[in-house]
């Protein structure tokens, strides 16, 4: 499941689940939804700081 629109600093973006019959599997499987994700969708980071700047974080990568 992935996550659009404004989020606050706490929520949630991605959610990965999965199921293998050792542990090492899992986090291996998991890590490479997550590395596939980034790899394939176009996902850019809108970041606004304390001090009024901002910046657009992947903009640039497509």
């Amino acid at each position: 499941m992935h996550r659009v629109g404004r989020l606050g600093i706490t929520d949630k973006a991605v959610i990965v689940a999965v199921s293998c019959a050792h542990r090492g599997e899992a986090f291996a499987a998991a890590r490479r939804l997550i590395d596939d994700l980034k790899h394939e969708v176009p996902i850019w980071k809108h970041q606004v700081f304390a001090d009024g700047g901002e910046e657009w974080v992947g903009a640039g990568d497509c």
